[in-house]
């Protein structure tokens, strides 16, 4: 009898764990990005994209005629911006680079690394500009 009171003992953690998982939401955005734009050293197409945060510091990109990225993320800094949820890009003349990602359950954004590229044009004395583009939260 013992021997079954343990297995249903590890049986239901089992599936309390299990539930606990299974419930743990994906965070994201859904955007219309009306230019080209970087992520890192990749040119993704301008349309409709769905950014995810699905754990820790990784964004997942994921755009029109398969159009997709991963990149590293940090903490970001500065002022949280107004709304459901915000996207930033750094743009030099005509090249824009993913920068930030905000969503309005959290407090904090995460900014993406600059890139190689990004770096060189920043070097350049480029004309920096900050494009920020309003998005809708999406719960997976």
């Amino acid at each position: 009898m013992n021997k079954i009171a343990t297995q249903a003992l590890v049986l239901g953690c089992f599936f309390v764990v299990a539930v606990v998982v299974s419930s743990a939401q994906t965070v994201g955005l859904r955007v219309d990005i009306p230019f080209n734009f970087n992520v890192a050293e990749k040119v993704l197409p301008a349309g409709h994209y769905l950014i995810l945060a699905p754990q820790g510091q990784i964004l997942k990109i994921l755009g029109p005629n398969g159009a997709a990225a991963l990149t590293m993320t940090n903490p970001a800094s500065g002022r949280r911006p107004e709304g459901p949820g915000a996207v930033a890009f750094n743009c030099y003349g005509r090249r824009c680079f993913l920068s930030q990602f905000w969503t309005a359950r959290t407090e904090t954004g995460q900014e993406v690394a600059k890139c190689r590229m990004e770096k060189e044009l920043a070097t350049e004395k480029e004309q920096l500009a900050v494009i920020t583009l309003r998005a809708t939260p999406y719960h997976q």
